[in-house]
Order: structure tokens, then sequence, then C-alpha cells
């Protein structure tokens, strides 16, 4: 009895259910290890939300068409979700790289033996003046001792630095585009024995510019 239940504009529980099933079939091509129970509740939410917003009489090709653009929403959300690219240029890696890790039953070392060993192979690569900046930086916390190390100005490390930064994404990616760069390097805004307890290195360093204005319009 239920499914001869009406819905709206002579459209019954019945008639949705065959709609619904009828975009799972018409596409299931898409998504083939996908769960016909998902993707079946996915079509009927998209076709029982055009029927119930419409004014008039939708006809049979239109809630067709809600269902498989719900259903085409629906997929690519959840494969995006497991790391699958949207465009034409995936290639799998992404969603390989998210199953080998979730599908990890213990713990696996490998990754952090594949960045020692690729740390070891790319730091010769850079030049003497990057490797240098790069490694006093690392021993000295802040830009200014490691620049005091170095032998140069801060300028100088900086730009060394940069540079040397990179080149170390281009070899970490060999062989595909190279990252942008990306995060903050917190020891940027940092002076050795001036940063404050409690204070961020960006608050230290704005604290340190009001300082210097005032003392210069003094």
């Amino acid at each position: 009895m239920i499914a001869n239940t009406p819905v709206a504009h002579g459209y019954s529980v019945r008639d949705l259910d065959a709609l619904a099933r009828a975009v799972v079939m018409n596409n299931r091509t898409w998504w083939p290890a996908g769960d016909r129970d998902d993707l079946h509740a996915a079509a009927w939410h998209g076709i029982v939300e055009h029927l119930c917003t419409a004014d008039e009489r939708p006809a049979r090709r239109d809630l067709l068409e809600a269902g498989r653009q719900a259903l085409a929403a629906d997929v690519k959300a959840t494969m995006r979700h497991h790391g699958a690219r949207r465009d034409s240029s995936n290639n799998g890696a992404k969603y390989a790289m998210y199953w080998e890790w979730a599908g990890r039953s213990v713990p696996s070392p490998e990754a952090g033996i594949v960045e020692r060993l690729a740390l070891e192979q790319i730091l010769p690569a850079l030049t003497p003046g990057q490797r240098a900046a790069v490694e006093a930086l690392a021993m000295a916390g802040d830009y200014e001792e490691a620049a005091r190390l170095v032998g140069t100005a801060q300028a100088g490390l900086k730009s060394q630095l940069m540079l040397g930064r990179r080149r170390f994404r281009e070899l970490w990616h060999e062989g595909e585009t190279p990252s942008a760069h990306w995060g903050c390097d917190r020891r940027a805004g940092a002076v050795r024995g001036s940063v404050r307890k409690g204070e961020s290195a960006v608050y230290n360093l704005r604290r340190r510019q009001r300082a210097a204005a005032a003392k210069a319009a003094s």
C-alpha cells in the first residue's frame, strides 16, 4: 500500500522508486564499484526534491534528469573525498594514495624511510650556498643567528633559502609539477632572546615593528 501512496503531481512512491532505479541502471558505468543502495538513495532524493518544488507536473524525463544530476554530484563528492581528481587528468594517484593509507592494518615505516633517503639525495644536489643556508638555519633556529653562522646578511641568507627551497621542491617532485610554496616559517619573525613567553613569532615581530615606529616618531 505504501508503494501506491501519492507524493505530488500524480506521482506515487512506486513511480519515484522506478525512476530512481532507472537512473542508477542507465548510469551504472560511472562507478561500477559503488553501493547500489547509496546510488539509489542519491537519485531518489534528487527526483523527490525536483518533484516537490515544481509548480506544475514535471515530465518523466525531467525527473530522470534531476535524479541523474543528483547522482553525478554524489558520485563526484564521494570520489573527491577518497582522493580522486575531478578533471580529465586524473591518473588514480591520489585515489591509490588514500586507499594505501586507509587500508593499512598496521602502521608502516615506509614513509619515514623514503623521506630520509630523499633528504640524503637532495641536499647534496643543492649549491654550496643553498646547502649552507639550510644547514645553518636548521642548527641555529632563527634567521639572525643563521646569517651570522654563514657570514652573510639576513637578506643574503633568505635569498639562498628561497632558491634552495625551490630547488628542493623540484627534486622532491622529480618527474612531476613541483608544488607551490605553502606554509609559514615562524622563525622568520623570531630574533634570539627577544621572543616573550606566550607570544607567537608573528606577534613578536609586529610588537618590535610598533616599537621601532614609535621610536622613529619621537
